[in-house]
């Protein structure tokens, strides 16, 4: 096995000047450096990448920060970063921060230790403290799905949640439904905000009135749906349409209507946001607006790695298009059954 001595009698220095190089001692010259970690190379001392990390000043790391893995949304979003950036020789190193600022804090500042070379981020919430570490980095950073603070020069990528929760609400309208329930993501969410926005708004050009008055800010899960659904109907029983601001939020609506015997989509129509995997499946089949998710992980990588090879902190933002899925929980208010 390749030793260090065996290094040190490749060049003709001695142990001590090869363990001085390797821990980057300043008395070190740069071309002594360069020699032991050629030399590391040569005899295969240590893998290829770790010398070249030590040799280029980079770790080949980059860090993707996002809030639940586990969540279907953020698992394809994390399979598109991961097959650009691999290609590319880096390694992806994932913050799972389970919707916790202080595991965010706690990322954020491995990624200082650990001298990474980037990061893509979607925190939780841009709170004061997030925005403060994320300017300190001085390394690139994209954010997903979020917007940065006026002033925070971080590019995003994302697609316009506002359009797409307009063209849910203008299919339910042109189908004849004018009764039409909101089931709202957390009241902090930015994407719950838009979606929730494009709602209200598109109504409002209609002379419509949202049901409840009271919007109804769930959640995220199936559950969330579930339970928001059953206070939908009782606060307003005559909805006869539902938009909910994500598709698990949906699946829950549908879960509900089921077990109370309500048909869908022949007493109420039901339209998600996302286009999951799972809404296409055969006892599901939900209408949606689908983002192009995996596209959004390999766009946003693509973006870190054209501004680590250029070395700059900032760039343009890239907004993807959505699209309306129409399946088979919707029908015009000519089929519905009081």
């Amino acid at each position: 096995m390749v030793t260090i001595k065996d290094i040190a009698k490749q060049i003709g220095v001695s142990v001590s000047t090869v363990s001085r190089a390797l821990n980057n001692h300043p008395d070190i010259k740069p071309e002594t450096k360069r020699e032991v970690l050629e030399a590391m190379e040569r005899l295969q001392y240590t893998p290829n990448a770790l010398a070249r990390s030590l040799i280029n000043k980079k770790s080949y790391t980059v860090g993707l920060m996002i809030p639940d893995i586990t969540d279907p949304f953020f698992a394809a979003i994390a399979d598109g970063v991961e097959e650009i950036l691999s290609d590319s020789g880096y390694q992806v190193v994932y913050g799972n921060t389970t919707h916790k600022q202080e595991k965010e804090i706690r990322f954020l500042n491995s990624v200082i230790e650990r001298k990474m070379d980037g990061i893509i981020a979607t925190p939780d919430v841009m709170s004061e403290e997030i925005v403060d570490m994320l300017e300190r980095l001085q390394i690139p950073v994209v954010l997903l799905r979020r917007r940065p603070p006026e002033g925070l020069k971080i590019p995003v990528v994302d697609v316009d949640h506002y359009q797409g929760a307009c063209s849910a609400v203008q299919y339910l309208l042109s189908l004849g439904h004018s009764r039409i329930g909101f089931l709202g993501l957390p009241p902090y969410s930015f994407t719950g905000q838009e979606r929730f926005r494009g709602y209200i708004d598109t109504l409002a050009a209609h002379g419509l009135e949202p049901l409840p008055k009271e919007p109804l800010f769930a959640g995220r899960t199936i559950e969330h749906g579930f339970k928001a659904m059953a206070r939908l109907y009782e606060e307003a029983p005559e909805v006869t349409a539902v938009f909910a601001a994500n598709d698990m939020l949906g699946i829950g609506a549908l879960e509900w209507l089921a077990k109370n015997g309500i048909r869908v989509p022949d007493r109420i129509s039901v339209v998600g946001f996302d286009n999951l995997e799972v809404t296409d499946l055969h006892w599901i089949k939900l209408t949606t607006i689908s983002q192009p998710r995996n596209l959004m992980g390999k766009k946003a990588a693509e973006l870190l790695l054209q501004m680590m090879k250029e070395h700059v902190l900032t760039h343009d933002p890239i907004f993807l298009d959505t699209e309306l899925i129409v399946r088979e929980t919707c029908a015009p208010m000519s089929r519905v059954k009081a």
